[in-house]
């Protein structure tokens, strides 16, 4: 009898020796878990803050180059109702009866070149001999030339500086006689200002 009692004993004592093992042994995974969950928080969490960072320090980046280079170049240009050039019945004593104004304004931050074009001539005279063109700016210079039987530039290479404004008059006359005084003569033309960089924005 006692030694039943005895093995009996000793069986409680293995199991609960086995029972607490096994509790241990969950108790350890449960922590390792645990450890191994946090540590993945913890990276993610750095992680973010990183690239956040990261991503913050490039916006400011871009933004100072962008303050340090930004340019921008813009011509705003106003004609008097029309950018054609339009002379009918020339004969004697022809003079354009409303002259043809240009107003140039630079609306950019930078000085910018531009050219003033005569293009998509057509005209019923053989020659443009005695047929004058003046043009007058604002710095008065003074341009008297012949008016071309092909695309030609007026005037090149102006300048004008940021917020500055340059306006043209163009006026026309026949300085000549013609022989034929055929007032059925004519002249058509379009005017047209251009920048000299192509990257340039043109306003009308």
């Amino acid at each position: 009898m006692e030694k039943n009692e005895n093995f009996k004993s000793q069986l409680e004592t293995q199991y609960n020796i086995l029972i607490k093992a096994s509790e241990k042994k969950e108790q350890k995974r449960y922590i390792c878990i645990l450890i191994i969950l946090i540590s993945t928080l913890i990276s993610v969490i750095i992680s973010i803050i990183f690239a956040y960072q990261a991503f913050k320090n490039s916006k400011e980046a871009n933004q100072s180059d962008d303050t340090i280079n930004t340019y921008y170049e813009t011509l705003s240009v106003v004609y008097n109702g029309s950018n054609t050039l339009d002379l009918t019945n020339i004969g004697n004593g022809y003079n354009l009866s409303t002259p043809r104004t240009i107003q140039v304004t630079n609306e950019g931050n930078v000085d910018i070149d531009f050219d003033i074009n005569l293009k998509s001539i057509k005209t019923s005279l053989l020659s443009t001999n005695n047929l004058i063109y003046t043009i007058n700016s604002d710095d008065n210079e003074t341009i008297n030339k012949e008016l071309p039987l092909n695309d030609k530039v007026l005037i090149s290479n102006q300048k004008i500086s940021p917020g500055e404004t340059i306006t043209y008059t163009i006026m026309v006359n026949f300085n000549g006689t013609m022989e034929s005084n055929n007032y059925s003569n004519y002249y058509n033309a379009k005017l047209s200002v251009e920048p000299k960089n192509n990257k340039s924005d043109l306003l009308e």
